[in-house]
């Protein structure tokens, strides 16, 4: 056996080995302690066993045994080094850290707008480059993420000036560490800024002056340094600035402006949620973006014509061959139109891709497809350790992946029975079964990471597909020259009309299948399944592939057995949502809060939470009141999901909207209550005399449930006045093994009687981080104490989920079982 050829097969392990240990680094609750020498170890084992084999190469046949340990042992440090590899870059970027003691404290620092600013009506979003920390003995990391808010916390207009890319600043501004909402089921916001290096966020505050003395002349600290500061990628972002401009200059309010801002400097906040809706049933969402087909066809193209104008070039093409010139000129385009476009995962990777074989070209070396593709999964990983993150690594990987495989066995043996047809049909049929073997073989990955995939894609792709790529994206691309800008006019028109057919698509009864967050172990057996059905004609019973494919879709999790109960307070940040759930029905109680535009807790929280639970229908929605952190999320979720029965405090305001499906309101009123699965529910306030309480959080829906292993109070924002109330008209009521605590853990509510007569085991301070009020107050921690309950908060512990039933009253936090280092 040829020395080359052994190594082959090996090499292909080595790099898969050093992405496998890249990925399990970003599963870790804790960081190795000492990285460095982990990885200087792992190198240096490789090293020793690339000399050994070297020494072996000429007994290959005699000494396979001997060998194939010395791979072994390079495969494992390969798998070693990718994983201290990964902590070495985590353990930098984490140590980029603001201290403790300057959150939330005024800072004055010197910057540069570091990517294209996001423009609202509450305030504009940027990434700011921090260049100098003004405030002494401050540490600010290298970038953060801030807001300009359009108004001050009082309500007061504030001057926002209109921020560029690119433009240095000096601002004043208040930071907290990277801290979000952790849900089951919900996008996590933490990891994400750590794969952005963002290490901080924050707001400016108004600029009042740097002297704080009332007789002295206020000075501007929030000023312009300069236009433009010139740094390398400042010139790209200006580009891209100037481009999202021309675009709404050109597009006005035309519906899918936004979309084509999108495909071609790869902006996506401008696409409304009601069109990503669309994208996500017809399962085309990665068309919108820049993902790795564009960069491919729009490399291809680009090289083929200029390949054609070489060949007529023979002075050039005399000193180095036009098919080299091309292949160098299309990739440097392509670096070029991946940068415009922000250099998302699918794009890198193919622009690697390209590289490899550009570099095969050059060097008159074959490049086997697996090759090319793990040494792009090699060098993605090395770029970026936390690429495995995000789904779209996955998808974009798995997608050519599954392609690679294919294309082994079936796909060839296909496309070599079809050379009698004629060309087009030939291609019509390899564009349909590679098309089905994508949907397929992803279906497992985004039943695993979105608990849902769409039902009409192959048809929404095989046309959408050439479509976009061929038509709507080059047509746009060449908008972006000048001069050319009125080409997005006839982009854009492309674009209606394949929408047309994309949005009665979506709209079918069986555009999407949702379920419940599968086993892992059901997603592994899964993909086994496909790879036997995918494999070539001739392998027997490949249909038997489909039952691996079962319990993916069938093992759900069990519901509470009767007479018990689950109970999940959410992370919701500042505001409040608990989900109730017995053995055959569902209680939502309160939606969070709305955060800007269509974004609220309901469609970022909420929602995916019952998705991931495998909830598509609440029984009984209650609002406790109309205050924005508990009833902000209501739209988003009547819009998600059908709610069967809806109650409220007879004071809080329906929802009114033509487009969602509201049920009839019943107030919630005290001695109204119910029984389900065994598990009593009952309402507690407010009385039929609430008009007299001014207070609206007096108001709110107090609701006990109460099963026979335990129980539940839930009591909105009421205060002193509303617990008075309940003690002298429920005092034998208010005893609760678990009480989510009122307003949040104010200091006028949660009095001293109240926590007598409650006397929980367990509570719950639903609070978002660092904010504003100071929730919870010191004073009502400390009355809590003296009832010895366990206390929680969901700023530190993420979602609390209690079960209450006969066997077992267990309560966990997601922070807890499931921590990362990053958290």
């Amino acid at each position: 056996m040829p020395f080359a050829s052994f190594l082959s097969a090996p090499l292909i392990v080595v790099l898969a080995a050093f992405a496998a240990g890249v990925t399990l680094l970003q599963t870790r609750a804790t960081l190795p302690d000492a990285p460095w020498t982990g990885l200087g170890l792992a190198l240096f084992s490789i090293g020793i066993g690339a000399i050994v084999l070297l020494r072996l190469r000429s007994s290959v046949d005699k000494l396979q045994p001997t060998i194939l340990i010395v791979f072994s042992v390079i495969v494992f440090s390969a798998a070693v080094c990718g994983y201290d590899y990964a902590a070495v870059r985590a353990q930098h970027r984490l140590a980029d850290a603001l201290p403790t003691e300057w959150e939330g404290r005024d800072i004055i620092i010197r910057g540069v707008i570091d990517d294209l600013p996001d423009a609202n009506a509450r305030g504009t979003r940027f990434s700011f480059a921090v260049e100098d920390v003004l405030t002494p003995d401050a540490l600010v990391p290298s970038r953060i993420a801030l807001t300009w808010y359009a108004r001050s916390l009082s309500g007061k207009e504030e001057v926002r000036p209109e921020l560029r890319a690119g433009e240095r600043w000096q601002l004043k501004v208040r930071l907290k560490r990277p801290h979000a909402s952790i849900n089951p089921g919900g996008f996590d916001v933490e990891a994400w800024l750590l794969q952005n290096n963002i290490r901080a966020t924050g707001y400016v505050r108004p600029d009042v002056g740097s002297n704080t003395s009332k007789n002295a002349s206020a000075e501007p600290v929030n000023i312009q340094l300069s236009a433009f500061a010139g740094r390398p990628f400042d010139y790209i972002q200006h580009l891209r600035e100037n481009i999202r401009a021309d675009i709404r200059k050109t597009l006005h309010d035309k519906p899918y402006a936004g979309v084509i801002t999108a495909l071609v400097i790869g902006e996506q906040r401008a696409v409304p949620d009601s069109q990503w809706q669309v994208f996500r049933k017809t399962g085309i969402i990665h068309l919108v973006s820049i993902s790795g087909l564009h960069v491919t066809v729009f490399s291809t193209l680009l090289g083929g014509l200029l390949f054609q104008l070489f060949r007529r070039m023979p002075r050039l093409t005399s000193r180095c061959p036009a098919i080299k010139l091309a292949v160098l000129a299309g990739f440097f385009a392509s670096a070029f139109y991946v940068a415009l476009a922000g250099a998302g995962i699918p794009a890198q990777r193919t622009l690697i891709m390209l590289a490899v074989v550009a570099f095969a070209l050059w060097t008159q070396r074959t490049s086997q497809p697996l090759h090319t593709w793990l040494w792009s999964l090699f060098a993605v990983v090395l770029w970026d350790p936390w690429a495995p993150l995000t789904a779209g690594f996955w998808l974009s990987f798995g997608a050519v992946g599954w392609l690679l495989y294919a294309a082994s066995g079936r796909l060839a043996e296909n496309t070599a029975n079809t050379q009698w047809r004629k060309r087009w049909q030939r291609n019509l049929a390899l564009g349909f079964r590679t098309q089905y073997v994508v949907t397929l073989g992803l279906t497992p990955l985004l039943l695993a990471i979105f608990q849902a995939f769409s039902l009409v894609s192959l048809p929404a792709n095989f046309w959408a597909i050439p479509w976009i790529t061929l038509l709507v994206v080059p047509t746009a691309l060449l908008g972006a020259i000048p001069g050319f800008s009125w080409l997005w006019i006839p982009a854009h028109f492309l674009l209606e009309i394949l929408m047309i057919g994309m949005t009665w698509m979506a709209q079918l009864p069986i555009a999407m299948w949702q379920q419940h967050g599968a086993p892992t172990w059901s997603i592994f057996a899964a993909v086994f399944g496909i790879l036997w059905m995918l494999m070539p004609r001739g392998v027997p019973i490949r249909a038997l592939g489909a039952l691996w494919c079962l319990p993916m879709f069938l093992i759900a999790p069990l519901p509470p057995p009767v007479g018990s109960f689950q109970a999940t307070v959410l992370d919701v940040g500042q505001g409040l949502s608990v989900f109730v759930r017995t053995n055959k029905h569902t209680l939502l109680y309160d939606t969070g809060p709305g955060y800007h535009d269509d974004a609220s807790a309901g469609n970022r929280i909420v929602a995916p939470f019952l998705q991931f639970n495998a909830i598509n229908a609440i029984d009984t929605l209650v609002i406790s009141h109309n205050d924005n952190d508990h009833n902000g999320g209501t739209r988003a979720v009547l819009a998600a999901l059908s709610v069967r029965h809806h109650y409220a405090s007879s004071f809080a305001e329906p929802e009114d909207d033509d487009e969602i499906r509201t049920p009839a309101l019943t107030a919630c009123i005290d001695g109204l209550g119910w029984t389900w699965d065994d598990v009593h529910f009952r309402f507690l306030s407010p009385p039929l005399d609430a008009a007299s309480l001014r207070d609206i959080n007096n108001k709110s829906c107090v609701l006990k449930i109460e099963s026979p292993h335990g129980s539940l109070l839930l009591t909105g924002d009421i205060g002193k006045r509303a617990e008075k109330r309940l003690i002298e008209r429920h005092a034998d009521d208010l005893n609760s093994d678990i009480l989510v605590v009122p307003h949040h853990g104010s200091r006028h509510s949660s009095t001293a009687p109240f926590v007598a007569a409650a006397a929980p085991s367990h509570v719950v301070y639903s609070v978002g981080y660092r904010n504003r009020f100071d929730f919870p107050r010191p004073e009502t921690v400390a009355r809590y104490e003296t009832v010895n309950a366990t206390q929680w908060r969901t700023d530190h512990s993420g979602a609390v989920r209690f079960v209450v039933g006969d066997k077992a009253f267990t309560a966990e936090a997601y922070r807890q079982t499931h921590p990362r280092y990053w958290r």
